[in-house]
């Protein structure tokens, strides 16, 4: 910006020739009452300096779309939200060519917390929706994002994985991306269930699907879903590669107990059952191998869930929780030592944040602030009709529970369906 005019000057004053001239934009004249006295030389000065003042910005404005690609890029290299980078691509149209679509340097964004979904057929969840409506909450921006999606009518939500919606409908299940709109379509597991659907059954008796879960980012080489079928005897658990025309089943009639949850990383999928056992299948020998170490762990529970642990084993988190209607009682988190060939109780996960939920929990690492911690939602009444989404965080050093606030405001008809975490994703 150009220098300011020196007011003595303005005013007819006599000024040493060291002294500068310059100019204000108008706007910072605003209020000011014109001087009485003015120097006509000073004013034509004025006049041309303002002139190429404004032209230059003008320019400058024009040569935003002329920056080099190769600048545009370094700049998008540095921009670390989606949201951001998104606004970056919609500067111009150099721009957005210059961008890639599918940005992979961003680190993995903090979690939305998705609502529950309203069905509109007044049915109970796992029933038909045909809405297209989806809310999503951010706790740290206190923001709801609206959403429609056509695409979703119909078909419900089993979970969330690596920012990807699994959707079921009619023995068949595709991925949705929120953000990209993108969808992977899998194939049908009808041959697999040995199942043929009659024609007078209720939609609801069609939903075969308790959760599923992606290995990695769809977009990269090997993607595995793997999913937990209800209502069958024989195949428990199934698996597809994108891009397979088919499923396979693996038996799970070794195993001693019920299986509570899964997690999968790379060819491996860990379980554990109610005896807080962890087995581990490899999807590549189609094989259980026997279940480890039990955990130790004192006292009754309501869940237990499998999160993403350490990268490179690939050996997950165990996390045990008891809770009442508003909040959790206790919460026991366990790591594997494979030194020890034990699992141990940890109170310390680093800079991890884990986000805990029905249909996905989440381990990530987050800015400073946020490092070792859980957060969880849970259903808070409001009324015998309806109920509220509190979410809710625990320090794991110091075993203090909080509410987080703001909580989202929306309340549900008490036949609404579960709220889970959603890890937002370009790619």
């Amino acid at each position: 910006m150009p220098p300011a005019v020196n007011s003595c000057s303005c005013r007819g004053t006599r000024s040493s020739k060291n002294d500068q001239l310059q100019v204000l934009p108008p706007s910072s004249f605003r209020g000011l009452n014109p001087p009485t006295v003015f120097n006509r030389d000073i004013e034509i000065k004025i006049v041309k300096l303002y002139s190429s003042y404004v032209m230059g910005r003008q320019r400058f404005k024009e040569d935003w779309a002329g920056l080099p690609p190769e600048l545009v890029a370094i700049i998008g290299e540095k921009v670390t939200t989606n949201t951001s980078y998104i606004r970056l691509r919609l500067v111009c149209k150099a721009w957005r060519q210059a961008l890639p679509s599918i940005p992979r340097h961003l680190p993995p964004q903090s979690p939305w917390l998705l609502l529950p979904r309203i069905f509109t057929d007044g049915g109970i969840e796992g029933s038909c929706d045909h809405s297209d409506e989806l809310n999503f909450y951010d706790p740290f921006q206190s923001k709801t994002h609206r959403f429609r999606f056509p695409y979703i009518i119909r078909k419900r939500i089993c979970a969330s994985s690596h920012g990807w919606l699994v959707l079921e409908d009619d023995l068949r299940v595709s991925l949705f991306n929120p953000i990209t709109h993108s969808v992977i379509d899998l194939p049908s597991f009808s041959t697999l269930l040995k199942y043929v659907p009659s024609s007078t059954e209720h939609p609801i008796n069609r939903r075969f699907v308790v959760k599923a879960i992606l290995s990695c980012n769809p977009s990269e080489d090997g993607c595995i879903v793997v999913s937990q079928f209800r209502m069958t005897k024989k195949w428990k658990l199934g698996f597809c590669r994108i891009g397979d025309t088919n499923w396979t089943g693996f038996l799970l009639s070794d195993l001693r107990n019920v299986m509570i949850d899964f997690f999968c990383h790379k060819n491996m999928v860990y379980m554990v059952n109610t005896e807080t056992e962890v087995s581990v299948y490899n999807l590549q020998e189609l094989s259980v191998t026997k279940p480890s170490f039990k955990i130790i762990h004192k006292g009754v529970y309501d869940q237990i869930s499998l999160v993403d642990g350490d990268s490179e084993s690939g050996q997950p988190l165990v996390i045990i929780t008891s809770q009442d209607d508003f909040k959790i009682e206790k919460i026991s988190m366990y790591k594997w030592f494979e030194d020890r060939q034990q699992w141990r109780r940890v109170r310390d996960i680093g800079n991890s944040t884990v986000f805990l939920s029905w249909g996905r929990s989440i381990n990530l690492q987050l800015e400073e602030g946020h490092e070792n911690q859980i957060y969880y939602d849970v259903r808070l009444n409001s009324a015998v009709q309806q109920f509220g989404v509190v979410i809710r965080r625990v320090y794991l050093e110091s075993r203090v529970d909080l509410q987080h606030d703001p909580s989202p405001i929306e309340y549900f008809p008490s036949r609404s369906g579960f709220a889970m975490w959603v890890t937002p994703s370009l790619i």
